[in-house]
């Protein structure tokens, strides 16, 4: 069975076109030079935003484009100075199964940076083909789970050390926080979309936070049903101009937050647009995010400027996000019952780049303390 799974797809669709292209994993990419490099990154929202602080640090005689299969987290990096986005025109995630290509008919296992011959799925022919690509980088983006110590205790950092050149790498201070490349920019069409729907939920001087309880790819981060419901009642009776829009929908029913939180769905599910489009224009419209760390979260701490809360049950903030002034983050037992705490990025990095961590010895975090976090923010 597990070979089964593992091997190559055998049934690629013979009518997708194809194209013969060398692609690369992460241990032979530093020494690529003056070529198109097309990055396939077929990651999670937070994978993406972690990579746009690699991204000026990649080595500046090649140029750079970035795609995975669905437009829904490539959109993240409109703008971006360093790379360029290529779109299917579809906001769906995919891994391009639909079309009978799985990753472009190509296994990560073996990448060597020999000449491979990609399946393309439709969508993403064209703009393939339109940019050219001497080389494909593919990498899995492997975990370092707190096992790097400083100064690539990050995820995004251990990443850097294996794309960079060991002679780029001694040119940056990785002493100070490192800059998110993402450049937060919104198409006008968006801004006012976003904008329309948010004076529905907002009153005239309401205040707009925004809400993240579910882990997604791992449900050991989720925070309690019981907990969220309890934040949004609080947080109306800390501040009665507060409304809340819930990126995972409402735990349950309560006909007496009706008037004070939204889900996400409800809200934008009509809309025909990426969700990192969205998201970004969403947080321009924000000032508050509270939530557990998944994507929306690196992207609110890639921000710098937006109040984070952040609600730690199965990971530490130290593994990922470079410090942020405005955020505290809220760590509860499942995270220091584990040593995760004792790990080496948590125990070698420098003050100045520590985040702001509170120990709560509780299974779940309760909703008092993240109120009682940002009051101390807000």
């Amino acid at each position: 069975m597990l070979k089964r799974l593992l091997r190559r797809d055998d049934r690629l669709d013979p009518s997708l076109p194809r194209m013969r292209v060398p692609v690369v994993a992460e241990d032979r990419f530093a020494a690529i030079r003056n070529c198109r490099v097309l990055i396939y990154w077929p990651h999670g929202l937070g994978d993406w935003v972690h990579l746009a602080i690699v991204l000026p640090f990649l080595e500046p005689s090649n140029v750079y484009a970035i795609t995975r299969i669905g437009d829904d987290y490539v959109s993240v990096m409109e703008g971006n100075a360093y790379v360029t986005p290529l779109y299917t025109g579809i906001n769906a995630l995919d891994d391009g199964s639909r079309w009978g290509a799985r990753h472009f008919g190509v296994r990560f296992r073996g990448l060597d940076g020999s000449e491979r011959e990609l399946a393309i799925p439709p969508p993403l022919y064209q703009p393939m083909r339109r940019f050219a690509p001497d080389v494909v980088l593919w990498t899995d983006y492997p975990e370092p789970e707190g096992r790097s110590g400083f100064p690539f205790h990050t995820k995004a950092r251990s990443l850097l050390r294996a794309l960079v050149s060991a002679e780029r790498l001694r040119t940056i201070d990785l002493a100070r926080p490192i800059p998110s490349s993402l450049a937060f920019s919104v198409d006008e069409r968006t801004r006012a979309l976003v904008d329309e729907r948010v004076r529905r939920l907002i009153p005239y001087g309401g205040r707009l936070c925004v809400l993240a309880h579910r882990g997604h790819t791992n449900p050991a981060k989720d925070w309690d049903p019981e907990e969220v419901r309890a934040f949004v009642r609080g947080l109306r009776a800390l501040n009665a101009r507060y409304r809340v829009v819930l990126l995972d929908g409402m735990p349950g029913e309560d006909s007496d937050l009706a008037d004070v939180a939204v889900s996400y769905a409800h809200l934008f599910g009509d809309l025909d647009l990426p969700f990192a489009r969205i998201l970004t224009a969403l947080y321009a419209r924000a000032d508050l995010f509270a939530g557990v760390p998944a994507g929306p979260l690196h992207l609110a701490m890639a921000r710098g400027d937006l109040p984070v809360v952040g609600v730690w049950h199965a990971h530490h903030p130290d593994w990922y996000d470079e410090y942020h002034t405005r955020s505290v983050h809220l760590v509860g037992e499942g995270v220091t019952a584990r040593g995760f705490d004792r790990r080496p990025s948590p125990r070698t990095i420098p003050p100045e780049l520590r985040q702001r961590s509170v120990i709560v010895g509780r299974r779940q975090i309760p909703a008092e303390l993240v109120l009682e976090a940002i009051r101390s923010l807000t």
